[in-house]
């Protein structure tokens, strides 16, 4: 089979099976003839994950300006910002787990987007530095060690037992940038197929 016609062929997601997509339909989608799932006409990767990952960055800056959850106690206001929260878990004592924040919550998807970026200048320019197969194992690892929602569920839960507790609290400008930076790189992930980036020469 010649190489043109292998890149007419794209794989289900969903069941597997290898589909024909040379005959184009005017709503720009084929449907998988076994599992009706919707297919795309293109072998391609999006260019919204590049998007995606450039505007998290941006919004990665701003979080860690802005403070998270701020709380009064008595009479005091306490606000904390991201990093500010590894480098509190560390002056405490508690190395291991400000290691872990540290890793999975800020490198790891910094890891994982940066990957990304470069993957498209790899793929594009002659600018290349990794081998294909070292991206490629980089991506889904760090990609897999990407807790950003189990963070973001901990604020909350913290949140609430604190209720009652001091004076006041309340989420801060921090905590939405947060999610907003989770939507950007959940998006980013979406968006982007590792498996297609060398494929397109």
């Amino acid at each position: 089979m010649k190489e043109k016609e292998l890149k007419n062929i794209v794989e289900c997601e969903h069941c597997g099976l290898f589909v024909d997509i040379s005959e184009k339909k005017e709503d720009n989608l084929l449907k998988c003839p076994r599992c009706n799932t919707k297919l795309p006409l293109t072998n391609s990767y999006s260019f919204d994950a590049l998007y995606y990952c450039i505007s998290a960055f941006f919004v990665f800056i701003l979080l860690n300006i802005y403070p998270l959850v701020s709380i009064s106690i008595v009479g005091k206001d306490l606000k904390t910002t991201l990093i500010d929260t590894v480098l509190i878990l560390y002056k405490e004592g508690f190395f291991f787990v400000s290691f872990v924040i540290l890793f999975t919550i800020i490198l790891s998807p910094l890891c994982s987007m940066f990957i990304i970026i470069y993957s498209f200048i790899h793929n594009h320019t002659r600018f290349k530095i990794f081998p294909n197969y070292y991206i490629y194992n980089l991506f889904h690892f760090f990609k897999n060690w990407s807790f950003i929602d189990v963070f973001i569920v901990s604020i909350i839960v913290t949140y609430i037992k604190l209720i009652g507790m001091v004076s006041t609290t309340k989420f801060d400008i921090g905590f939405y940038l947060i999610l907003f930076y989770l939507f950007l790189f959940y998006m980013a992930n979406r968006k982007f197929n590792i498996k297609k980036v060398f494929e397109e020469k």
